[in-house]
Formats: C-alpha cells, structure tokens, sequence
C-alpha cells in the first residue's frame, strides 16, 4: 500500500469514523471531515479537488486495507471451495458490519455524486491489486491449477460466476425481510455448493 501523508490518512480516517458513527455518505460536509480529522478546511483542498474526491479515496483507503488483509487469510486456507466459504461467509460479516467493501459496492447501485465519482475513480485503478474481481481471479487461477476447477473452464469464467454467485449473496442479504421463506445460512450453503458444481 502506497504510503499516505499524515494529514491525508487524517482525512480519510475522519471519513471512515463519520461513517461508522452513520453519517449519510450523501450528506458529508467537508466541514465535517476536516473537524474530526483536527485541521483546517482549507487544508482539505492542497490535497483534493472536491468532497467526494476525499469520500472516494477514503473508501478505496480502508478497502485495500481490508481487502489486503484478507487476501493473507485466504493465502492460509487450503482449496478452492474453503476459500470461497471464507468469502461467503466474509461478505455476511461486512454486510452486517456495514464496512467498505459493502459502502463501495452499494455506491455502485446508486444514482449520487459520490457514486459517479466512485465509478469514476474504479475506471482509473482498474490495476488495483486489492479489487475483489483480481482476488477472486487468483482464487480461481490456483484453483484451476490444483485441479480443483475443470480443465476446459477458463479462468475469466470461473471468476466471473465466482462473482455472480457472491453478488447473488449480497443481493440476498440486501433484500433482508424481504424474503422471508428463505434461511440465510440456508441460501448461503445453497449459493456455495451451486458455485462449485458448476466448476467442479
């Protein structure tokens, strides 16, 4: 991770606290940000162009942070149908918990100025090594070559219905109440054993 100076990791901190504490991502005044993080507004815009600039480098921050750390635990689990248990079961806690990995892909759906901004800082990293897609990408890659994926199934194609199945989860868990007749420990062993029959 590429070292941040002190008072724009101060920023970004400050944005990850007022989203903790439930400020509304839309509603984030730089005012605010500037205050928690202990320096003067102004000093906000040496460093960036606009709030949503800060918001959008505070949440690629905290989600290669998150996302880095767990890509070491995944490094530890052994197969390729362990690891994906591991991210099932990692997407439940972050959805509950409400961190990046789930404020970024919710911002994705929405129609705001923080969500275009969002968008548009993913176009400009698409070599960030910490984005879910290249992760679930090396899952399936060292899957393939343990034998664990079928040979003919190539491995862009295994991600891709890696991903599609977590997304189904998150769309799953997103729905909430919604879908009642449906347990969700049930939809996640369901979802699971679903991905690996297609790839196995």
């Amino acid at each position: 991770m590429e070292e941040l100076r002190p008072k724009v990791r101060a920023l970004y901190r400050a944005v990850l606290e007022l989203l903790d504490e439930g400020a509304d991502i839309n509603n984030i005044k730089v005012s605010e940000i500037t205050r928690k993080a202990g320096i003067g507004k102004g000093t906000a815009y040496d460093y960036f162009k606009s709030r949503e600039e800060i918001i959008v480098g505070a949440l690629f921050y905290d989600l290669e942070r998150e996302v880095g750390t767990e890509k070491e635990k995944l490094r530890q689990i052994d197969g390729f149908g362990a690891k994906m248990e591991y991210a099932f079961d990692w997407i439940e806690r972050r959805f509950r918990e409400q961190k990046s990995f789930m404020r970024v892909l919710r911002l994705t759906t929405q129609k705001t100025e923080i969500s275009g901004s969002l968008l548009e800082e993913f176009q400009k990293h698409k070599d960030f090594p910490c984005r879910p897609v290249m992760v679930l990408g090396e899952l399936c890659q060292e899957g393939k070559e343990r034998g664990e994926i079928r040979e003919e199934i190539p491995v862009a194609a295994a991600c891709l219905t890696a991903l599609s199945s977590l997304a189904a989860f998150v769309m799953f868990l997103e729905a909430g109440e919604h879908i009642r007749d449906v347990d969700p420990k049930w939809m996640k062993t369901f979802l699971q054993k679903g991905l690996l029959n297609q790839l196995k």
